[in-house]
Formats: C-alpha cells, structure tokens, sequence
C-alpha cells in the first residue's frame, strides 16, 4: 500500500482513566494506551470504536501490568509509568512518547488513520484469491511517526539486505520462495516478525506491531524521515518498548512473546544434513565417515525420503527396513537423529492411512468457507493441512510424534510450513503456487480467518510440535527446527533462513540476517552452511564453515542435485579446515552453552551486531560484516573469493587476538588483519574470560578439561559467569545448575583473576581446570591462593602463563609478580 492512511486531525472528546490504562474518546474510534508494564505501554486505536476479542493462540503474553498515572495539563494529555511516558494534543489526536529524561521518540505525524483497502494493492504474491473478504481484513489501519535523523533502524525479522532497513519498505506474510535461492531484491520470506528497534546515540526503544494480519512498516522509502505503520485487520494495536539500550529492548520484548528455549546442549554441536540421506546404508555410511576421520558431529537430519510415500509419520520400509535399529546405531556412535515433518498430510483415505483417517474423523484439517475439506499438493500429492490455531489439532498434531520419539528420533525438523502448497503434482509441468484461500475459518470455533493467521501457521506447528515433545518425553528438553516463524516462535523452535544458494552473496547475507533475529527476540538461527542450491566449491565452503562455527545453530544442508558436502567432499585441504572449524566448535561449547542460558533468561542474543555492545557509536551502527559472539568476542569474516586479508575495525577498548593470545596495538584506527582460508579473524574483548573445553565427538562424551582465557583490560575490571547443566533435562528449573562466577583485575591493578566456588546442585564430571592468562610479558612467578606455584609455564607463542589443576569447584586466586 504506498498510502495506507485517511489521516486528519482527531480531536479527543473524553477520556477516562483506569488503574493501568487509559481510553480516549474520538469523532470516529476509540484509543487506549495501556501499561502492560512499567517500561512498556501498549497502544490500540479502532475506529469503529470496538477492540478485537483476545485470541486464545495469540503469541503476545500477559504481564502484570503497571500502575498508570494521567494528568491534563496545556492541552495535552500526559500518560505515563516511573520509567515510559505519552502525550497526546487533545486537539489534534497526535501522540509522542518520553523518556523520564524527557527525550521525544517515536512522534506521531499525524492521528491515526484508515480506509478500505484492495488485495491489489497489498502487493502480495502466491494468493489465489481475487480480493480480500469482506470486512474486517479489508480495513487498513496506520499512522505515521518521525524519524529521527540520526537514528539506525534494526531488526525487522528474517530478511535480505542491509542491517539498517532506513530507506525500506518491509511487509509481512510468510512465504516459500520457491525459486531457487533468494536475493536481496526479496521482500518477504519465510518468516515475518513485525518488530523493529530503533537506536541513536544515548537511546535504544523498540516497537511490536501486534498484528498476525498482512502488516507492514515503510522505513523512510516514500517520505524520508516518515515511519509509516499500517496493517489489516481493522485496529491498530502495537506496544512500546523504552529501552533504553538494545540489551533493554530485546529483554523487554521478549518478556512480552516469551523467553527463547533452551536447547539440549547436543543441539549446539555441529549438524550434517542432505536432501536426502535415502537409505539406512547411508545414514550409518555417513555417521562412520565422521567418526574414521574423527570429525565432531551430533545430528544427522533425514530429509523426507525417509518416508513411505512422503506420508509423515511413516518410514519407507525398503529404505529403513529397522528405523530403531538404525536410530540405536548412531546413539551408539553418540550422534542424534533429527527427522522432517511437514505439515501436508496425503490425502489418502480408505487405504489405511490413520493419520489422514484420524484427522478428517477428528475434524482436525482446514475446511473451505462451504466446508469441504481444503487440498492442495506437495511432496505427497493432493494433501490436507492440520488447523493449527486449533487447541484440538495441536494437541493431535503433537502426540502424533509418538510414533517417532518411540524409535529414539531426538528432535523434530517442521518444514514446508509456511504453509508451502502448490496447485499440481510436482513432476507435472507448469506448477504454481497455491495457498490457503483468505476466507478459510480458523480456530476451535472457527473465530479467524486465514487473512488474519497465516504468518502463524509455523509457528503454530512448531508449538504443537514441542508440546507434543514435552508431552511424550517429560524427562527431556524437546528440540524443534522450524522454517516459517512468527514472533514468540523462540519460545518453541530454533529456525534457520531456508533455502539459500551456493553463492559468496548469500554467505555475506548471513551476516546481517541473523543479527537481525537476534534483535527480534530470536537468538537460535543459523543458515545452511555451504548453500542449499547450487553446487558448492572448496574456498566457498572453507569460508563459509570456518564462519558457521559461530552460528547459533551449525548445519550443512544441500540440495539432492548439488554436489555432495560432506567436509571430506571438497579434498584432504578442505577437510582439514572443516575439522579445524568444527574442533574450535566444540571447543567454544562451554562459552556457547552459557550464552544459551543467558538467551533463556533475558532474551540476549549471541550473534549479535555490534552496535548491540556500543550503542552510542553512531560510527558502528552500518557495520555489519563484524559479529559480535557474545559480549566477549568479535568475528570478522571473509566473505568474496580470494582475499587472504582485511580491514577489521575496532571498537572501544583493549582487543586481543584469539589465534595469537597477543593484546593487539593500541593506536586509533583499524587494523589489516591476515585471514588465510580456515583463519578468519577473531578477537577478544579485553576484561573476557571465555570458557572452552577439550574437543570431543559429541557432546555424549563430558568434558575433561575445563580451560579458561583471561584477557585483562587496561583498566576495566571484567566479570563473568560460566553456566552449567546436564544439557539434557528440564532439572535446571529446579536448581541443577552449577553456576561459576570468575573476576580479572585490569592490568593497572595487577590483573589478579578470582574464581569464586560453583554454586548450584549440579556437579560436573571430574575434569582438570586449565588457567591461562594472557599478560603483556612474561611475570616473575605466579601465586595460586597466595601459594608461589611451582609447575606453571609461560607460553611465549600465545603470551600466556598457563596453570594446570583439578577442577575442585572450590574458590582461587591466581595472581601474576
């Protein structure tokens, strides 16, 4: 829509105040602004002067909400909490928010506004119908706000492009690009999460357009410095989030849509995945390659070849004769099974079938607007497609999944769920999209239509998907993978950015794709290491695994006609720096695992930009092919053929050099840093304590050794606390953690590092404890607990005094002189 908005001035004619809200009374609507908590409020705005009904699958949850306190005062109204203010023109209806310091954000140009609006101008593609149904869902809605000039505007969900969307125009509808691969020129993909941050100097706030409608934001493309917001659906309704800092935003939102899980701990290893994996012969062919070329891997994922017929929940019983049989074979060689599940059930009945018999009997698929069952085709042929918004069906849905977990299958791969659907049997010519007419009837009481839930249907099925888990298997974390996702879809699945291509171009994409999930509340993302389309190379894939041993969730994935990519696929060379990747890897996982559960707690990413850590350098904020891993570490990939080297800028600070342990020169500017294939740069913050552990096969093997790099600062004290659990289970909730907090003076104070005694019920396997602190030269002597030690070595190459001990969990000081 280029002018979504029928906007005048608004004048209020009333208002009454409640406990923690406030309603305004206009010619035509009501708006209500609420504080759902003291650092955010909640705008709704229906001009037919009735709010929507809550909706029982609605991904926003309720908080308790906040005293709210409103005065009238020269002619504006003041509503706010201790810690987030607004006002609104009684005149004119125009709102703006404040900070209690008084700073202006988020100003509205004008009152809110709407029309009817055509299907036509929605832009939106793959939709069969002709016009939008009548009603609600042809009702635009918006308003138009200030940009501030030298604000950055970030997050905004799965997308191509730039870090900074300024100057975009950004929609939201779940699709499946079916073209092989996706470039920057794309508008929606896979997922959509209508949420956005704004950062500038001394101020981070944050915005959720709570709209599951087609919705939208223009960033400053038709008018510079104008933030349009409109979304069908009849109400404007969004919440505000005070920041003030991008750390604040992401916990405030996701407070609002949930926590991120938190993962087994195997689901952070490195994963190994193909389109398809057909038989058993190959599934145990390939877990015995990794493991004679003493490889790490935990997962394998089976594509959908495993199946009879494409038909979930079954096995091809000439392709896997024994499924648990092979299931046992890989535990055995301490590597999980992930299976695809799509959401297209073969409409196959009368044929014994029981998943289609059950769910028709069941009245679990969608239904037409004249009731007849809805179809369409995918990898089954004709299939029905569960109601997710459905308590019912997803309750069905989940328990479906015994039929797997009783084989051993350890996590769930929901695939397909955008949802895909085309109009004819794949192997015919001419195949289109076909998607869910607009007008289908959602819900146990059928109280939505498609136009209103199709950006949840995978993330719905993700959610019955682990609930499902949890349900059959109580003892363990579910771990679920999702293509198509919403906001709040953190709380339920890890996703990764479908299907990409064997191109530097999508490498480099990666960067600021991820980063922006991580902002949008969603830290477990990756993509598919090597390029699902296309036939990969060896310094293509060489980059591209040397930089997804960072990502939140490592796989290699490809299509069933690339070339093969296996790390040993590429030659001896390759191979080498595949394991060398995949070693560091699982050398990182203790650090990992930590940012795991601060994710879990606070939301906080750990692929993160670097504006995230240095909000107030405007400088920073366009850099995005520098990743910040956590608040210690900076990763500056290589992303085009043949560079050996490049310019890496620094942020404020004393930074080290991973590969080196040597502190990097102090002076003003960037540094040119060599980058051979398979040694990416990486960097240390000064004041890091980073955690890393011995190298294994698998996370089934626990660790031996526990080594620690300090890396003093200059002058800032650093902290940190390494976190710990059985990786599996849910006892953490109940106090089976094991929690070490660990301190490094500033080199100006003596750099002397404390380790304080673990606390918590969980004890880790014996291990030895490695110390290793990195000093600007060789000390005199090192004392342990103020006892001179005589068996520590300094380490010239990495200039670092190095000491070995066992692993008590008691306190210690180690001290350089």
């Amino acid at each position: 829509m280029d002018d979504p908005l029928l906007a005048a001035p608004m004048p209020v004619l009333d208002w009454v105040s409640e406990a923690t809200a406030c309603i305004t009374r206009h010619e035509h609507g009501l708006l209500r602004l609420e504080a759902v908590a003291p650092d955010i409020l909640r705008l709704r705005f229906a001009p037919n002067g009735r709010f929507a009904a809550p909706r029982p699958w609605s991904p926003v949850l309720d908080l308790a909400p906040a005293g709210l306190s409103v005065r009238e005062e020269d002619g504006q109204l003041w509503i706010g909490t201790e810690r987030l203010s607004a006002r609104i023109n009684l005149s004119s209806g125009v709102l703006a928010f404040t900070t209690p310091e008084g700073q202006v954000f988020a100003e509205d140009l004008c009152a809110p506004g709407w029309r009817e609006v055509s299907l036509e101008e929605t832009r939106l593609q793959h939709l069969p119908d002709t016009e939008l149904p009548p009603g609600e869902a042809r009702i635009g809605v918006g308003v138009r706000k200030r940009m501030a000039p030298d604000e950055g505007y970030f997050g905004f969900g799965q997308r191509d492009g730039r870090l900074d969307r300024r100057h975009r125009r950004l929609t939201h509808w779940t699709v499946d690009r079916v073209v092989p691969g996706h470039g920057l020129g794309e508008d929606n993909l896979y997922q959509a999460q209508p949420t956005f941050m704004a950062v500038r100097p001394g101020l981070a706030w944050g915005l959720l357009l709570n709209s599951t409608w087609f919705s939208g934001f223009d960033v400053g493309r038709e008018y510079e410095d104008v933030l349009t917001l409109f979304t069908l659906g009849g109400e404007l309704d969004y919440y505000i989030f005070a920041g003030p800092t991008p750390a604040a935003v992401v916990e405030q939102l996701t407070r609002l849509t949930g926590r991120p899980l938190l993962p087994p701990l195997w689901a952070l290893g490195f994963h190994q995945s193909r389109w398809s994996y057909g038989t058993d012969r190959d599934v145990r062919a390939l877990a015995e390659g990794f493991r004679q070329r003493t490889i790490p891997l935990d997962a394998i994922h089976l594509d959908i070849d495993y199946m009879d017929g494409y038909r979930v929940f079954t096995w091809d019983h000439e392709r896997f004769p024994e499924p648990a049989a092979t299931v046992a074979a890989l535990q055995a060689l301490g590597i999980r099974t992930v299976t695809i599940v799509d959401p297209g059930v073969k409409h196959d009945l009368g044929a014994g079938y029981g998943v289609a018999e059950a769910g028709v009997a069941g009245e679990y698929f969608l239904r037409r607007a004249d009731g007849e069952l809805f179809s369409g085709w995918v990898w089954p042929d004709e299939s029905l497609f569960p109601d997710f918004c459905s308590e019912r069906t997803r309750h069905w849905w989940g328990d479906l999944h015994g039929s797997l977990i009783e084989i051993g299958v350890d996590g769930i791969w929901c695939d397909m769920n955008e949802p895909s659907i085309v109009d004819r049997p794949y192997r015919e010519p001419g195949v289109t999209e076909y998607p869910v007419p607009l007008a289908v009837c959602q819900g146990d009481e059928g109280e939505a239509l498609h136009a209103e839930t199709h950006n949840l249907y995978g993330h719905l099925m993700a959610r019955a998907t682990w609930e499902g888990l949890e349900r059959l298997r109580p003892e363990r974390r579910p771990w679920v993978l999702t293509r198509s996702a919403f906001v709040g879809t953190q709380c339920w699945a890890a996703s990764w950015m479908g299907d990409n291509s064997a191109r530097w171009e999508d490498l480099e994409t990666s960067l600021p794709q991820l980063a922006s999930l991580g902002l949008c509340g969603a830290p477990h993302v990756g993509v598919d290491i090597g390029g699902f389309y296309g036939h990969s190379f060896g310094e293509l894939y060489g980059r591209w695994i040397e930089l997804g041993a960072f990502y939140p969730f490592m796989r290699v994935h490809a299509h069933c006609d690339s070339r093969p990519q296996e790390p040993w696929s590429f030659g001896p060379d390759i191979e080498a720096i595949a394991r060398q990747a995949i070693e560091l890897r699982y050398r990182l996982l203790p650090y990992f695992y930590t940012l795991a559960h601060r994710a879990h707690r606070d939301g906080e990413p750990w692929w993160r930009p670097l504006l995230f850590d240095f909000p107030d350098q405007a400088d920073l904020y366009a850099i995005e092919d520098q990743i910040m891993i956590g608040p210690q570490m900076m990763i500056a990939p290589i992303r085009a053929h043949g560079l050996k080297r490049r310019l890496v800028e620094r942020p404020p600070g004393c930074w080290y050099d991973f590969r080196s342990g040597a502190r990097l020169d102090a002076g003003p500017g960037p540094l040119v840093m060599d980058a051979p294939l398979g040694a990416m740069p990486i960097l240390v913050r000064g004041g890091s304590i980073l955690t890393l552990g011995n190298v294994r096969q698998s996370t089934a093997e626990p660790l031996s050794e526990l080594m620690l790099e300090i890396y003093p600062d200059d002058a800032a004290e650093g902290t940190w606390t390494l976190i710990e659990d059985d990786g599996e289970s849910f006892a953490y909730q109940d106090g089976a953690l094991a929690e070490t907090d660990a301190r490094i003076a500033p080199l100006s104070q003596g750099a002397v590092f404390t380790l304080a005694a673990r606390r918590g019920d969980y004890q880790p396997a014996p291990r030895s404890l490695i110390l290793r602190l990195h000093l600007p030269e060789a000390p005199a002597g090192l004392t342990l607990d103020e006892t001179p030690v005589e068996d520590w070595r300094w380490d010239a190459e990495l200039q670092a005094a190095e000491v070995r001990i066992v692993d008590d969990g008691q306190a210690h000081c180690l001290a350089p002189g």
